[in-house]
């Protein structure tokens, strides 16, 4: 039987990571190795860890906890843990998302009767984290429709990352250098499933198995766009510098990149917004809005 690590990363976790662990527990399939990587937590993560450690073994789960002294970020915390992996299939979660019970025996099945498959993704549920039972959509919401899913994830087309990744380890390790990513505050999908979608065939599972959760204070409710954009070329490029690809091919996609966050950027000083009810359109220009109101004729 395949060994299935999962890697997650925790930073002050405590209102998830209980519930993360019994639906570990819940898992239908059972030769696993968690890794789980506590990104210096300044909660009572740690004691909640522990105090599950035991369960965890007692299904025969192996168990392997990484304390950081120093807060890393999502990407740093999965550099640690990608060291310490020893399963032949691998699948990286975050802690405050839902993972239905069925979901690795599922992704496992679809490698062993699809060799050429290294690469698992699927449909998946979304719900507020007040009210997690109410399914409020799923994505995608139609036919999926990727032909080259490279592509798709560098112009941001249609994409889904869905809380359900699962890799081949061996697939995923021949295209990370020394098995690590590029270190930032996010981004980490993006930089694991870049190359392995360019190097390597996928298969897509048209059905539910997990769910994302979205809370009231994600960073997408915060998100300062500038920042975001700067932040997240920084990873394409990075991301895709570290493919083991032709330097022409690299400044290609790259060049794109840049290209689509600069439109990005005058898009976001330059737009024109339109309410046709009541006549009314907002113009924004650098910052600044500006209000026009067609007068209505009595």
């Amino acid at each position: 039987m395949p060994k299935v690590s999962i890697i997650v990363p925790v930073y002050n976790g405590v209102r998830f990571i209980e519930k993360y662990l019994e639906a570990v527990l819940n898992f239908t399939y059972k030769n696993l190795e968690l890794i789980i990587v506590n990104d210096a937590s300044t909660d009572k993560t740690e004691e909640i860890i522990n105090y599950n450690r035991n369960k965890l073994l007692e299904k025969g789960i192996e168990f392997k906890y990484i304390k950081l002294e120093d807060n890393e970020g999502a990407a740093g915390a999965i550099n640690h843990a990608l060291k310490q992996v020893t399963g032949d299939y691998l699948s990286w979660h975050d802690v405050d998302d839902i993972y239905y019970p069925e979901c690795i025996e599922k992704c496992l099945n679809v490698c062993i009767n699809n060799p050429e498959c290294k690469l698992v993704i699927s449909k998946y549920a979304i719900s507020y984290e007040n009210n997690p039972d109410k399914i409020i959509g799923v994505r995608p919401q139609d036919k999926f429709r990727h032909k080259n899913l490279f592509l798709d994830y560098i112009k941001e087309k249609n994409v889904i990352f869905g809380p359900m990744r699962f890799v081949e380890t061996k697939a995923l390790f021949s295209v990370l250098k020394d098995k690590s990513i590029y270190v930032s505050r996010g981004g980490q999908n993006w930089q694991l499933l870049l190359p392995m979608s360019y190097f390597y065939s996928w298969v897509y599972i048209d059905e539910v198995l997990s769910q994302y959760i979205i809370h009231d204070d994600s960073h997408s409710h915060e998100a300062n766009y500038g920042q975001y954009f700067q932040a997240h070329e920084e990873i394409l490029i990075n991301t895709i510098e570290r493919m083991d690809i032709k330097k022409v091919i690299k400044i290609f996609y790259q060049s794109f990149v840049k290209l689509k966050y600069f439109i990005k950027r005058i898009n976001m000083l330059c737009r024109v917004s339109v309410n046709s009810k009541n006549k009314t359109i907002l113009i924004f220009l650098f910052g600044r809005k500006i209000v026009w109101r067609k007068e209505c004729k009595k």
